[in-house]
């Protein structure tokens, strides 16, 4: 159903860029969304590259200025922008555990929860510049870093180690990034497995405790990608396996 829509709309869109083939703001616009949609499209089927792809360059049109203050809630909106408002919900509320109290590891938000036939959930990582260095630096060296970064061989980089200020220790904490990606990949699966359990029915149940969503009886498949950023430049990511669930999930 999804899909013959978008052929259609997008037969339509072509008609109407016949017609302004000559208006230059109108075909950048035309080209800019056909990215995006093909983009969401491959994303529902499996396929995260294309996505990537769009991300990138979105974090490459961002000031070399505010690689020293990006951080996940960046990312977030940056993502968030990229999709189609009406397919997605951001910080989907969970209850993980409903047998733990309020604060302790009862609660956890899907980062981006994407809604229709197929439902794909995004768990998101950001690697600040300034936590992979000891001293203090100005923005052309966290630019300099940005495109080592880039080129880095993987097996490297996830060795690198990460510095970053814990508000619940109230220290500095130290790992590496392929830690902080292993920590994404475990924190998606337990979300996965929590929304395939439907809504929850009690207070000691666990599930979707969110009142943007609503659940239609159907077998579903949930299919998840972690996406981690580092800077600008380098994007890691990975999948996880589906999780089976009796419920479609979309907007209420």
């Amino acid at each position: 159903m999804f899909n013959n829509y978008l052929l259609e709309y997008w037969n339509k869109q072509y008609q109407i860029l016949e017609q302004k083939k000559d208006n230059i703001v109108y075909v950048r616009a035309f080209d800019a969304a056909f990215l995006v949609s093909s983009a969401h499209e491959n994303l529902i089927a499996g396929d995260i590259i294309p996505f990537i792809k769009v991300l990138k360059k979105r974090l490459l049109a961002r000031s070399q200025m505010s690689l020293a203050s990006a951080d996940e809630p960046v990312l977030q909106a940056i993502i968030e922008n990229i999709l189609p408002l009406d397919c997605f919900i951001p910080e989907l509320s969970l209850v993980v555990d409903g047998k733990k109290s309020k604060g302790s590891d009862r609660f956890g938000y899907s980062d981006i929860f994407i809604l229709g036939d197929t439902n794909v959930s995004l768990e998101l990582k950001y690697v600040l510049l300034i936590g992979l260095i000891k001293n203090k630096v100005g923005a052309n060296e966290l630019e300099d870093l940005d495109k080592i970064i880039e080129k880095e061989d993987e097996k490297s980089l996830l060795k690198r180690l990460y510095s970053y200020w814990s508000k619940e220790n109230k220290k500095v904490n130290k790992t590496t990034i392929g830690d902080i990606l292993d920590d994404g990949i475990n924190q998606l699966i337990l979300y996965m497995k929590t929304i395939s359990k439907g809504k929850v029915s009690n207070y000691s149940s666990s599930g979707v405790f969110d009142k943007r969503v609503k659940m239609i009886k159907n077998p579903n498949k949930l299919k998840g990608f972690v996406i981690l950023v580092i800077g600008f430049r380098r994007i890691l990511w990975r999948s996880v396996d589906e999780v089976k669930s009796n419920y479609i999930y979309d907007k209420a």
